[in-house]
């Protein structure tokens, strides 16, 4: 007696309908971890990485003492203080914010001078850095140290010392009489000869 063919996995112990759930269960399996994959490899292709600072140290080369304030200003702690010059805030004034955040720019005086267009990451004096701006407010860094400086109020803003307002010259019309109508006496006709 011949057996037929859907009979023979079935001496083996599988049977047809077992071996199509398990391969419907691999290739469903095979499925999500395609998209996966392609999920984790469009999202690293599109994300913006943000650039490793110029100024970064690793922190195993810092001596004892800088790793200790620089981990102290991670968890919120303000550093004791910067010791060359006046605090930024206080030599600094703002005008105004261009555009917001890490790609604007805002106009900054400073030491009383006046006031010129600084872009986010450009020098404000030397050692200060314009970081990011945001509404009415701007952080300048200095030596690792970020510090707000916010714009003051518009009735706390004195007026500028030399402020020009120009003056539109007056003018008055001269006193001019119509011109007076003459009576017009048709000229008499010419004639020409020939001679």
């Amino acid at each position: 007696m011949r057996r037929s063919p859907t009979q023979a996995p079935a001496l083996y112990g599988v049977s047809a309908r077992g071996s199509r759930r398990l391969a419907f269960a691999f290739a469903l399996g095979l499925a999500f971890a395609s998209a996966a994959l392609a999920v984790t490899w469009t999202l690293r292709l599109i994300a913006n990485p943000q650039p490793v600072p110029a100024d970064a140290h690793l922190i195993g080369a810092l001596p004892a003492d800088e790793a200790a304030q620089q981990a102290a200003r991670l968890f919120g702690a303000e550093p004791l203080s910067a010791a060359s010059g006046p605090a930024a805030p206080s030599r600094f004034r703002l005008y105004g914010v261009i555009a917001g955040g890490d790609r604007g720019a805002a106009l900054i005086g400073t030491d009383g001078a006046p006031p010129r267009a600084v872009r986010v990451g450009q020098p404000v004096a030397p050692g200060v850095v314009l970081r990011a701006t945001g509404y009415r407010m701007v952080w300048l860094e200095r030596d690792g140290v970020r510090q707000q400086l916010n714009m003051e109020p518009p009735s706390a803003q004195p007026a500028p010392a030399a402020a020009y307002t120009p003056t539109m010259p007056q003018f008055t019309p001269a006193a001019v009489a119509p011109p007076a109508l003459a009576p017009t006496v048709p000229a008499a006709p010419r004639e020409d000869r020939p001679d």
